[in-house]
């Protein structure tokens, strides 16, 4: 007679992982259906910001280079800036040598 008392539970179990089971896959299922929109989307946003004619291919790649130009300035600037303080701190540290033994030397 033990054995119909342990099959109920066995059922439940079995329903409860089922259920489960069940649950994820359909979880996943609206989940990869969604990213699925999400990627059509973009790429039928990215197909109609494309300039379609040469005139209109032309103007954004002339925007594009004026764009990478203005960034090069800014970034040859910073660099002038750049060697310019490693040359003063290098004076400076050849100097600043010279000045504190001096000051020592006073003492």
């Amino acid at each position: 007679m033990p054995l119909p008392s342990s099959t109920p539970k066995v059922r439940v179990r079995g329903m409860i992982l089922t259920i489960g089971i069940t649950a994820i896959t359909v979880v996943g299922t609206m989940a990869g259906a969604g990213l699925k929109s999400d990627i059509e989307t973009k790429n039928k946003q990215k197909m109609i910001a494309e300039p379609t004619g040469e005139d209109d291919l032309i103007a954004a790649l002339e925007a594009r280079r004026l764009g990478l130009v203005q960034a090069r300035a800014t970034w040859e600037k910073k660099a002038e800036v750049l060697r310019e303080r490693m040359e003063s701190s290098s004076q400076g540290n050849i100097g600043g040598g010279s000045a504190s033994n001096g000051a020592s030397s006073g003492k």
